[in-house]
């Protein structure tokens, strides 16, 4: 299937949720009301679905919400609704690996600055032992410039957008060295496969 009728259909999927649980809110209240049960018990009981369901709302909202620009050789993005813009210059992406793929892919940025972006976190050893496909790659990057500190960023969230995401990052991060699992999702993401 190809990736943009793929993103479309995440969409579709959404608003048939968001529809359903808004369905859901106002019957129970209407049905409480009609059926004359409105002692205590049932009115908290209502009101923690409810509250349940708003959760459930939110939740989703923010395990779908991926935006990202690149301008200026800079790519800003922000994924969920509850976190703020990170900020990541183009030119000084190293390294860009996938892991898993569909609604579960993981993207890692390997960079050699960490410039307004407080998300980004030092390469360490536990790092490399997480991600074994990287530990390759990364030690010739390591061996051409030792004295350098390295960065990651770990992007989860977003739902299929992801894959927009990565060839916005390929399309503009072309110093970076890309590993060949992000090879293939790069693939997914400009219709050359097919899932």
């Amino acid at each position: 299937m190809d990736i943009y009728t793929a993103v479309k259909k995440e969409k579709k999927h959404f608003k048939t949720f968001l529809v359903t649980m808004f369905i859901i809110s106002i019957i129970l209240p209407v049905a409480l009301i009609l059926t004359g049960l409105t002692n205590a018990f049932y009115i908290g009981y209502l009101i923690f679905v409810e509250f349940l369901i708003v959760i459930a709302v939110i939740i989703r909202f923010n395990s779908y919400s991926v935006e990202y620009r690149c301008m200026n050789n800079k790519l800003i993005f922000k994924t969920g609704i509850f976190t703020r813009e990170y900020l990541i210059i183009c030119d000084r992406v190293v390294l860009v690996h996938t892991n898993k793929s569909d609604y579960d892919l993981e993207i890692v940025i390997i960079t050699n600055v960490a410039f307004k972006n407080k998300a980004l976190r030092k390469v360490e050893s536990d790092f490399l032992k997480r991600y074994p496909q990287v530990n390759k790659e990364f030690k010739r990057i390591k061996q051409l410039n030792p004295e350098k500190n390295y960065y990651f960023q770990l992007i989860r969230i977003g739902g299929l957008k992801k894959y927009l995401l990565l060839d916005c990052i390929y399309k503009n991060c072309v110093k970076a060295i890309y590993t060949d699992d992000s090879i293939q999702n790069i693939k997914i993401a400009r219709g050359q496969t097919i899932v």
